[in-house]
C-alpha cells in the first residue's frame, strides 16, 4: 500500500488546525496568551486551508466530491459539515477577538474554539476508521489523530510565541 501524501498532509494540516484553536481556547480560559490571539487563529485558518487545498489533490476527479455529500453516512460529508462548523466558530471567535481589542474573548467562545477542536479532529480521524482496514478498525485510530493534535497545536504556538518575541514560559 502506497502512501496518499495528500491525505496525510490533509491530516496533518487539520490537527495543527485543530490543536492551535483549542490552545488558544485553553490559554484565553486561563486568562493568558492575550498578544498571540490573532497570529495563531490566522496560522490556525491558514492550516485549514492548507489542508483543504491537499485533499483535493487526493480526488482524481474532484468535481465528483459533490456526489459524496448526498449520504450523511459519508465521511467526506462528516468532515465538510466538521470544517464547516470550525470555520464558522473561528470567524466568531475571531469577531469576539476584534471586538475585545485587548486579546481577550469571552470564556464561553473559548470553551467553544476548544469543543470544536476536538470534534473537528475526531470527526475526521473517525474517516479512516474503517473494517476493510483492521489495524485502523479501533478507537485508537481516533485517539491517534486527536492525540497528534495535542502536540502539533501547543508546539505551533509555541512556535508563534517564540516569533513574535513572547515569553513562552509564561503560559
Amino acid at each position: 500500500m502506497n502512501p496518499e501524501w495528500p491525505l496525510i498532509l490533509f491530516t496533518f494540516f487539520l490537527c495543527v488546525s485543530g490543536g492551535v484553536l483549542g490552545v488558544q481556547g485553553l490559554l484565553c480560559v486561563l486568562g493568558k496568551g492575550k498578544k498571540m490571539q490573532l497570529p495563531s487563529l490566522v496560522v490556525s485558518l491558514a492550516a485549514l486551508a492548507v489542508g483543504g487545498i491537499a485533499v483535493f489533490m487526493h480526488l482524481q476527479h474532484w468535481e465528483r466530491i459533490f456526489n459524496g455529500f448526498g449520504h450523511l453516512s459519508s465521511g467526506i460529508t462528516q468532515e465538510l459539515i466538521a470544517v464547516v462548523a470550525f470555520a464558522a466558530v473561528a470567524v466568531a471567535y475571531f469577531a469576539c477577538l476584534r471586538r475585545s481589542g485587548e486579546g481577550a474573548v469571552p470564556k464561553w467562545a473559548a470553551v467553544l474554539a476548544v469543543a470544536a477542536s476536538l470534534v473537528l479532529v475526531a470527526v475526521c480521524a473517525h474517516s479512516y476508521v474503517m473494517a476493510a482496514r483492521p489495524a485502523w478498525d479501533s478507537v485508537l485510530e481516533v485517539l491517534s489523530v486527536v492525540g497528534a493534535s495535542c502536540i502539533l497545536g501547543p508546539a505551533t504556538v509555541a512556535v508563534v510565541m517564540a516569533l513574535r518575541g513572547d515569553d513562552v514560559s509564561a503560559c
